[in-house]
């Protein structure tokens, strides 16, 4: 069952933590891209001895390979604060698209 984010309550999705693929990465837009955190990076940034080895440690982040940034208030950066809806909804990246409405009622028993 798809969602329908137009009659979203509280946009809590926009708060989970949102980890995609080098291949999904790689085709993403700039404007997406940028808010996305590669994992290679924080660990390089954290270990530099390592740089040296980064293109053999890459292929180890493949599949987990970039998280997306949040927002002071723990929101995605990509939601639009006025509205609570996606900016790029058109262009979202997968795990967005493939949200479904029972784990949006699931998340609102959370709250």
């Amino acid at each position: 069952m798809g969602v329908d984010c137009l009659k979203c309550i509280n946009s809590g999705c926009c708060k989970l933590k949102i980890t995609i693929n080098k291949k999904e990465y790689d085709s993403l837009i700039p404007k997406i891209k940028k808010q996305f955190v590669k994992h290679l990076d924080v660990f390089l940034e954290k270990n530099p001895r390592y740089k040296s080895k980064k293109k053999f440690l890459e292929s180890m982040y493949n599949n987990n390979y970039a998280e997306m940034k949040k927002g002071v208030n723990g929101y995605c950066n990509l939601l639009d604060k006025k509205t609570m809806l996606c900016s790029v909804y058109e262009n979202r990246p997968k795990i967005c698209k493939d949200y479904t409405n029972d784990k949006c009622v699931k998340i609102r028993l959370l709250k």
